[in-house]
């Protein structure tokens, strides 16, 4: 391996993404959920992604956001390439990137340059050097604005403490197998698998391992070779990590995963009580990071940003807008958080996604429904947030005071290469949502439907059936309903025209409502 890779697996390509917490509208509401101010990230001009990866993320920002330019950086050609080819089909003219070591940004960057509103970091500060986290603050320091804010995650403890001999057992076998990268995790995993058989004491001390040994078994080759083969590998403690940007001037705003800013709601009861009484933002967080044994930390840091009185944060707050992501027939009320699933009230939840289900509506229009007369703007802002923190909700990004509301066309562009790279046999499981800003998730499935459209053949629920079927019979795929193939011709002319019917019915409208297409 070249010297260049500085230890991280540059062979094989990272794993194709778009992770919501990186979209400008929701760190903006993240930050109003804990009262403090979102600064630049409320009508950000220019962002910076360091180490975007395959940069299908960093392009989705970019073709939802068009008002604002994003700027990518990566190391590694190949992603770079991709992330390239990807904007310049989709003709986006609000995108830079360049292949460059974060080092090489550092030197470059100005005393006072301060031209950033917005720095994005995922998950690459664990698998990068110690000389890269120095580069990434001097970065920071340099660039970003007063007022802007950084979103950065990572790994970290106390929940990974006992895979770190898993992770060096993995990378140690690595040296000693030929291949590539995906087929070293193989042999790692084969290796683990062994050693539980037989009985390795390791394994017997760790009992959780043998559930994490069973999900990685399921996931992506590509994904688990950056994750456990590479040389540097960093698990941080988030008071590590708020004293390596404290030296950039940024102070700890809070956590991008909603939920876990409710204690309520995200460590176990007879913790909170501790955790509620300290003052000192990050011994708290360390506090809850030891009660909901966290292993994945979100979080956001701020140069300058302010805390906001009860007139500032219900002005902010009252400001926000927020589109249903979904079909309101497919909307739930059974929220994920670390101390199990919750239940939402049905009248107040159902309330709340009828109202989006009718139109995108602001913070004031959602806390003036009837059901929260009681509650006031507390009980709204909870609601909101686990519609949030489920995905089935998307801020909406505040609108410039000048131009339109949000043009529609570059994200559009974008979902037509993602349909016809499908047609190609790549599959990318995203789509750009302009009117929100940010992007969704969408099977295979939905692609397929997508492709139909723009083939001009959604007229009924029969001809999207027919294009579809041509199209995966040319492809040699089946289609797949709960998990399982539908290989018999009736059976699956039958499926495959119930959920266009559902998709043309349903699913369609939202996707117009936000601008997909």
């Amino acid at each position: 391996m070249s010297s260049w890779t500085e230890g991280y697996i540059a062979d094989i390509p990272y794993a194709l993404g778009f992770y919501r917490e990186t979209v400008p509208a929701h760190i903006a509401f993240a930050a109003a959920c804990v009262g403090k101010h979102p600064g630049l990230s409320l009508r950000p001009k220019r962002v910076l992604e360091l180490g975007f990866g395959m940069g299908l993320g960093f392009v989705i920002n970019a073709a939802a956001n068009p008002g604002t330019h994003f700027e990518g950086v990566d190391f590694n050609p190949l992603h770079v390439a991709h992330a390239r080819g990807l904007a310049d089909e989709a003709e986006l003219t609000n995108i830079t990137m360049r292949e460059a070591s974060f080092q090489d940004v550092a030197r470059e960057a100005q005393e006072g340059q301060h031209d950033l509103d917005l720095i994005v970091l995922h998950g690459i500060l664990t698998w990068v050097s110690a000389e890269a986290h120095e580069a990434i603050v001097e970065i920071a320091r340099k660039r970003l604005k007063p007022g802007g804010l950084l979103y950065v995650s990572y790994n970290c403890m106390p929940g990974w403490a006992s895979v770190l001999p898993l992770q060096r057992l993995m990378r140690e076998n690595a040296k000693r197998v030929a291949g590539r990268s995906d087929q070293q995790t193989g042999s790692g995993l084969d290796l683990v698998k062994a050693l539980m058989s037989e009985g390795a004491g390791y394994f017997k001390a760790n009992a959780g391992l043998e559930q994490r040994v069973e999900k990685m078994a399921t996931l992506d080759k590509n994904y688990l070779a950056h994750e456990y083969l590479n040389a540097n590998w960093f698990i941080f403690h988030v008071a590590d990590v708020a004293e390596m940007f404290g030296r950039a001037k940024l102070g700890f705003i809070g956590s991008a995963t909603l939920v876990e800013n409710i204690d309520g709601l995200s460590v176990p009861e007879g913790t909170r009580a501790r955790i509620g009484a300290e003052t000192d933002p990050i011994f708290k967080e360390t506090l809850r990071d030891i009660a909901s044994n966290k292993q994945f930390r979100r979080d956001l840091f701020a140069r300058g940003v302010s805390t906001l009185n009860p007139a500032e944060h219900n002005a902010i707050l009252n400001g926000m807008r927020f589109a249903l992501a979904l079909p309101r027939s497919k909307v739930t009320f059974k929220f994920p958080s670390p101390v199990g699933d919750l239940d939402g009230n049905a009248e107040i939840y159902g309330a709340v996604a009828d109202l989006l289900a009718e139109k995108t509506a602001s913070f004031a229009e959602i806390a003036a429904l009837p059901v929260f007369r009681q509650g006031g703007a507390g009980a709204t802002l909870q609601a909101v947030g686990l519609f949030v923190h489920s995905g089935q909700v998307l801020p909406v990004p505040v609108p410039s005071q000048t131009g339109p509301e949000f043009d529609p066309k570059p994200a559009q562009r974008l979902n037509r290469v993602i349909a016809e790279k499908m047609l190609q046999g790549r599959v990318y499981s995203f789509l750009a949502a302009p009117g929100a800003g940010s992007g969704i998730q969408v099977p295979h499935s939905e692609l397929l439907m997508l492709a139909a459209v723009l083939a001009g053949q959604d007229k009924t629920a029969e001809t999207m059936t027919a294009h579809v079927i041509q199209t995966m019979q040319r492809l040699g795929i089946n289609w797949v309903k709960e998990g399982k193939p539908v290989t018999e011709p009736a059976e699956r002319q039958n499926v495959v025209r119930a959920d266009a019917a559902t998709f043309l019915n349903e699913k369609l409208p939202v996707w117009h409502r936000l601008g997909i297409l």
